[in-house]
């Protein structure tokens, strides 16, 4: 199949000037980026595509175009809620007809927003892969006269890929309900390993590859070994000029690291996941404007979001691929204008990402555990069958396997991949049952705590007396007291953690069922493509991110030696092309303090200087001024 670098001057589009007309009536662009020209013209003429474009390539572009000249629904497909938000507003805003159905579309809305794409004019329906499995979705999508689809995050199709999402397999089935539609498959992050899985998976027909090269001259990667992370960030904060992100791996240090930033007097704010799309969405807004400098934040941030002006990206821990950082740290100078990409590295950070990377996939014994554990709370005996779905909870699996709830969703998705059990998408509706008395939540109801108008609600629609389970509708219950999905969730699970409710909702569960035997836990076998070659493929990404992190390599090249390409020539403006000034003794005697490991000494001195700091340490030994005990530089006496 044809496998194409972007370089317009070999594809003469004979429909470029018609989509350079939409380009500027919707957008006011005069005319597209290079990459993005063989691209669009190729979606335009009926092309399967998959793009390979670095982040800040204008990825949006490369869909929005040929849906629009294409006419018809385009239907994209996304994994991210708020990139799908933004991307609904941006063509609204172009004088586009966009819609979305998320998770948080009351089924009203969804049965207008449906019948709207199946009998109006057309327009660009956003998704969640996981819609596909609603029959009603399915019935209105088969009749929607879907004329393009894009495929968002498309990596995430693959089992090779850095994030892979189980219900992205299932979008092929879209070729079968509109076998004349063009594809068009997008992506950051896909390997020389990853692109053609995602051809094949998705079903592509004789596609075109464009794989954009991910060097970009203006932006400037380092790694800088640190003693103190949270010095490190302050120098760093002090220095940055213009917006920067910080990226955290925890929720807890998006919260620590903003107050930290905010104390030593600057603009700062966090984001993570564990916010309300309230709090989110305004400090989003805050930082687009200017109003803050800095966000603290996890990987949560930055899909999708509009602001090509960010000067410094840096990350105060060890990302676990060469994807998931090169697609993080390109969200700096998408503008061409000089930027920065730093990583701040320790000891701790090294090995605690070592240590996820470990944890990424289950062990045998561990899948073996889990069964073991549906068997147990299913009472089903070993070559017993059960083809009527079941429903556990997450929680009732992981504690009677004795391992993480995030190791019991590795283990099924695992056993299910091995035939021995099938998983199903819709456990049931959500519930709750009351676990305090009426008097108790009458009093905490009338009370001024936040929670209260939420347990009002629910008390004036399912009544105690009767302990049994409430159906309950968080859409609802949002739009009667008029406040968002995500507030209504956080009060009550608040309401749950306080024991006046028991909470059931389908993420917390599971259904299963065993239309073949069930097999014998202990002596279960996995094929080996399904979990050893998972592990070693997550083994390589981390060697290939520690070679990043600790080799002589310019950074842009090793990166690029990942991804299958360079060209063999040095950036010459990363930390290894232009190494920091050599240290001078004072700074040398200043880092090893009171002692330190020659290996963590080794980390800490840029590569390029290592010969000379070498030499220094043997001239301050030979002068009675430092000493070498077993591994350890300490001053003498």
């Amino acid at each position: 199949m044809p496998h194409t670098y972007m370089d317009p001057s070999t594809l003469p589009p004979p429909l470029l000037p018609q989509l350079e007309a939409l380009l500027q009536k919707h957008w006011g662009y005069d005319r597209f980026r290079e990459a993005q020209i063989p691209v669009v013209c190729a979606a335009a003429e009926g092309h399967d595509v998959l793009a390979i474009l670095p982040t800040g390539g204008g990825k949006s572009i490369c869909y929005q175009i040929p849906g629009a000249f294409r006419g018809g629904v385009c239907l994209v497909i996304s994994p991210l809620v708020a990139l799908i938000a933004d991307q609904v507003e941006g063509l609204r805003k172009a004088g586009l007809r966009a819609d979305a159905l998320t998770g948080a579309v009351p089924p009203a809305a969804m049965d207008r927003i449906l019948s709207q794409f199946e009998h109006g004019p057309g327009g660009f329906l956003f998704v969640a892969p996981e819609r596909l499995t609603n029959p009603a979705f399915e019935s209105a999508c088969r009749r929607m006269p879907v004329r393009t689809i894009a495929i968002d995050e498309a990596h995430c199709v693959s089992q090779w890929g850095h994030a892979f999402r189980k219900d992205y397999l299932q979008l092929a089935v879209l070729r079968e309900w509109h076998p004349e539609a063009t594809w068009i498959a997008l992506t950051a992050t896909a390997t020389e390993r990853v692109a053609p899985d995602i051809e094949a998976l998705l079903g592509l027909r004789n596609p075109t590859r464009f794989r954009m090269p991910m060097r970009r001259s203006n932006l400037a990667f380092r790694v800088v070994p640190v003693r103190h992370r949270m010095d490190a960030v302050a120098h760093w904060a002090s220095e940055a000029k213009g917006s920067a992100i910080l990226y955290v791996r925890t929720r807890r240090d998006a919260e620590t690291l903003s107050e930290f930033l905010v104390g030593l007097g600057h603009r700062a704010a966090s984001y993570h996941a564990g916010m309300t799309r309230e709090d989110r969405d305004r400090n989003q807004a805050s930082w687009v404007r200017g109003d803050l400098q800095f966000l603290a934040c996890t990987t949560a941030f930055g899909m999708g979001i509009d602001k090509p002006d960010v000067r410094h990206i840096a990350h105060a821990h060890v990302p676990d691929s060469p994807e998931g950082y090169v697609q993080e740290a390109g969200r700096a100078g998408r503008d061409g204008e000089p930027s920065t990409a730093t990583l701040f590295l320790d000891d701790r950070a090294l090995s605690e990402a070592e240590s996820r990377v470990r944890s990424q996939w289950p062990s045998l014994e561990q899948v073996r555990s889990v069964l073991q554990a549906l068997a147990n709370l299913l009472d089903l005996a070993v070559g017993s069958t059960m083809e009527d779905p079941s429903t556990l909870h997450w929680d009732d699996i992981a504690e009677r396997a004795k391992v993480s709830r995030h190791v019991a969703t590795k283990c099924l998705d695992l056993l299910e991949r091995n035939g021995s059990l099938a998983i199903h998408s819709d456990p049931g509706a959500s519930w709750f049952r009351w676990t305090a008395s009426e008097d108790q939540c009458t009093a905490m109801g009338n009370s001024p705590q936040p929670d209260a108008p939420v347990l009002r609600h629910l008390m004036r629609t399912a009544p105690h007396g009767i302990q049994r389970r409430h159906p309950l509708d968080v859409a609802t219950v949002s739009s009667q007291l008029g406040i968002s999905t995500q507030r209504v969730s956080a009060h009550l699970n608040r309401l749950e953690e306080m024991d006046v409710i028991v909470l059931s909702t389908p993420d917390r569960r599971v259904s299963v069922s065993f239309a073949e035997a069930r097999p014998d836990a202990k002596t279960l076998r996995l094929p080996r493509t399904l979990l050893d070659d998972r592990i070693q493929d997550a083994q390589d990404r981390w060697t290939a991110m520690v070679e990043y992190l600790e080799g002589n390599l310019c950074r842009a090249m090793s990166l690029e030696g990942w991804f299958g390409e360079s060209d063999g020539l040095p950036c010459g403006v990363c930390d290894v092309c232009l190494p920091p000034a050599p240290w001078t003794e004072d700074q040398l005697v200043k880092a090893i303090g009171s002692g330190v490991s020659a290996a963590e000494l080794r980390r800490l001195v840029p590569p390029a200087h290592h010969d000379a700091t070498h030499h220094m340490l043997e001239s301050l030994r030979a002068a009675g001024k430092l000493e070498w005990k077993s591994g350890w530089v300490q001053p003498t006496g």
